[in-house]
């Protein structure tokens, strides 16, 4: 099968992760091809610059736009090649009004991987006919039913990095943190209220543990001064992260509440270090159950620290949880849900 898609690659986002994990298992049975944004375009608001060289399957073959609606280049082979299937990513980050124009020129039938938590009020978008629509759970589905016909919308999962279990005092040794303490883990370039209940925890617990709170942020410390915490930059790749994640004892994410749909990629991409991820009760992760300790308070987070700190049957339940997870939405796995999608969708 000859597949074309149009992604972020090579980017610290999730829609660039979810391309990636998938395209990289499409590449072990078939033929891909990723046309990806410009760099000159590529580096919008939340995402790091694109620093990693691409692969040679990759084409920098459209301008991202600025904001939705607008247009912008596309490079001609993307009509003018012969593909079976084109899968598109983060539509609202493509050259909309382009792609109006040249998808009757698109020989290969259209499939539309939706990662926008909440209707964009460009109503040029919704004039692209897809062959197909893929969300990652049922409430993403739900939103789209006024937009697209039902039987175009299929559920396929976000996908997991892979299970890879780590030794706890190489990995520590390996970073040159402390072989000794309690450590506790946060890595991203989160804004700083969004680590306020970890920096109280922090407090609370550091005449109760010989404790280390380790964060690794793209840029930025943070507002909290003890010998407690531990400030490192970098932007790591996802095999770094998780030497850091084996190395932790507790991986603290932060997130704040939103008022749209969201999965979070980054616990999909962390799950398999088998480090438990401890989360605000956000809709990040509102389908998500015993895989990860979900805290509404700071009460409760304190209380359910404390649990997987010293608790290790508990511990050892959450993490028998997030390893079924992971095995049942494997990058794999997913892979051929979308492969036998193509094949249904080529059928018709």
């Amino acid at each position: 099968m000859k597949i074309a898609m149009m992604s972020r690659w090579n980017a610290t986002c999730g829609i660039s992760a979810h391309a990636e994990l998938v395209g990289w298992e499409w590449l072990k049975k078939h033929d891909l091809t990723v046309f990806a944004p410009t760099l000159e375009s590529a580096t919008d608001w939340h995402h790091n610059p694109i620093e990693k060289e691409d692969e040679d399957f990759v084409i920098r073959g459209y301008e991202q736009p600025e904001t939705i609606g607008k247009t912008g280049w596309i490079d001609e082979r993307l009509w003018k090649e012969n593909y079976d299937v084109l899968v598109l990513q983060g539509l609202e980050l493509l050259p909309i009004p382009a792609l109006l124009e040249l998808f009757p020129k698109i020989k290969a039938k259209k499939v539309l991987v939706w990662h926008v938590g909440k209707l964009p009020i460009y109503e040029g978008l919704y004039k692209l006919s897809f062959d197909a629509i893929v969300c990652f759970d049922f409430q993403f589905g739900n939103m789209l039913k006024d937009k697209y016909p039902a039987d175009k919308i299929h559920i396929i999962p976000f996908p997991c990095r892979p299970v890879v279990k780590g030794d706890k005092k190489r990995a520590r040794k390996e970073l040159g943190i402390p072989g000794d303490k309690t450590l506790l883990f946060s890595f991203g370039k989160q804004p700083l209220f969004e680590y306020a209940d970890y920096l109280w925890l922090v407090k609370e617990l550091k005449d109760i543990y010989d404790l280390k709170y380790f964060v690794l942020r793209s840029y930025g410390d943070l507002p909290l001064e003890s010998n407690c915490l531990e400030v490192r930059q970098g932007i790591p790749e996802s095999e770094a992260i998780y030497k850091y994640l084996h190395a932790s004892d507790v991986f603290l994410w932060p997130k704040a509440e939103t008022d749209y749909i969201a999965v979070s990629s980054t616990i999909c991409q962390c799950l398999g270090a088998l480090t438990p991820i401890v989360a605000p009760d956000v809709r990040h992760v509102e389908l998500m159950d015993k895989e990860i300790v979900k805290y509404k308070d700071r009460g409760d987070l304190k209380e359910k620290v404390i649990r997987l700190i010293e608790e290790e049957e508990f511990k050892q339940d959450v993490l028998g949880h997030a390893e079924q997870y992971v095995r049942e939405n494997s990058a794999e796995k997913i892979a051929k849900k979308f492969i036998r999608l193509f094949e249904d969708v080529l059928r018709s």
